[in-house]
């Protein structure tokens, strides 16, 4: 089983063998995606993804596997570029205890990563399902997610985006997300 994360491209522009997973609104919680809309989406048999390299403006890779998409209809991508492997190795270990009440459901988690085209190819990266955007933006800024948050913003040159399955952000997301971020921000200034 394999994902395809683009960006700058329309859903309905994917090469024929892609089946969208989620293509709604997106935030991201860390540094800015600056690479356009993502989509997610399940690479078929014969996909030609080759086909996205004459399309400006994109970027894409895959990741494989692990389960097929559920119902959720909310999903998170984080994308990381490793600045240390060994310091970040905590977190992969005690992060699936912390988010589980979330909902979350691993769809890729740490499998080879392919670039197809763009400027962006992270090193690792995982996609996770959860039931609502609420859910995703209640684990990011949880109490109990914070000393793990700090192992990845130290072990890593994160991207961490919510994407909706379809349709816009819940405004409730959208507040946490406005608060959460604001007082992040306020943190490091003071700290």
């Amino acid at each position: 089983m394999l994902y395809l994360v683009a960006s700058g491209l329309r859903s309905a522009d994917l090469p024929p063998g892609c089946r969208v997973v989620a293509d709604g609104e997106a935030a991201s919680l860390e540094q800015p995606w600056d690479f356009g809309a993502p989509v997610i989406a399940e690479v078929g048999e014969g996909a030609d993804l080759d086909a996205l390299k004459s399309k400006p403006g994109v970027t894409a890779f895959t990741v494989e596997g692990a389960l097929p998409p559920g119902e959720g209809r909310a999903f998170a991508i984080g994308a990381h570029m490793m600045r240390d492997t060994q310091a970040f190795k905590p977190y992969i270990a005690r992060v699936p205890d912390v988010i589980a009440p979330y909902g979350c459901r691993y769809i890729a988690r740490g499998g080879t990563v392919t670039p197809i085209c763009g400027a962006f190819a992270p090193e690792r990266l995982v996609l996770m399902e959860f039931p609502s955007a609420d859910d995703i933006v209640s684990f990011y800024f949880s109490d109990a997610y914070a000393p793990l948050l700090r192992i990845r913003l130290t072990a890593t040159d994160p991207r961490f985006v919510v994407l909706m399955r379809s349709g816009k952000l819940p405004d409730s997301a959208r507040r946490v997300i406005a608060e959460g971020l604001t007082a992040r921000d306020k943190d490091r200034a003071e700290g």
